[in-house]
């Protein structure tokens, strides 16, 4: 083989490693852009409010595993809302329902101030190993289901205490 021939393969495949590398990361940015679209929704009230997802965190406790869910949560009314913290709810692929936490510091109750923005209200749940076996979803309003990971098993084994944050729902 020629040396022009060698450089020119080398060129090429070069060329082809970096294309793969900007295509991943433009899925991965629409990935996480898709993770983050807002939502708008209603109280059960009939109050419109509008939801972000911002990250999602598993981990693992001797009891079981853990999600936390953070999100933003926009109020474009001109008076205050209070959501009930229940009326989040996580429903994995069984369809098996979970409640959030409200031990600690988490309220039962969440005030979105007139016009006001929470950037990044926590939602903590607590779940057996097997609920990221499939789909998990998040209740954010009344009959309203946002995406929170998709379908795919979840195979990375975390360690007792050990915790993994994702924007996106491939995880």
């Amino acid at each position: 083989m020629s040396r022009r021939f060698q450089v020119l393969v080398a060129g090429i495949a070069l060329a082809v490693i970096g294309v793969s590398l900007g295509l991943l990361a433009m899925l991965r940015i629409q990935e996480a852009k898709e993770f983050r679209r807002p939502h708008r929704v209603q109280a059960y009230g009939g109050t419109n409010y509008i939801v972000e997802l911002a990250e999602a965190v598993v981990g693992k406790t001797e009891t079981g595993c853990v999600l936390i869910v953070y999100m933003r949560l926009q109020n474009p009314n001109p008076y205050d809302v209070t959501l009930d913290r229940n009326w989040f709810i996580l429903v994995d692929h069984d369809k098996d329902y979970y409640l959030p936490s409200t031990t600690g510091t988490q309220t039962g109750l969440i005030k979105l101030p007139a016009n006001g923005v929470l950037d990044r209200e926590m939602l903590s749940f607590t779940v057996p190993d097997d609920a990221f076996v499939g789909a998990v979803a998040l209740m954010v309003g009344q009959n309203y289901l946002v995406l929170v990971k998709n379908e795919e098993p979840f195979r990375v084994h975390l360690r007792n205490g050990e915790f993994q944050s994702f924007r996106r729902r491939s995880w």
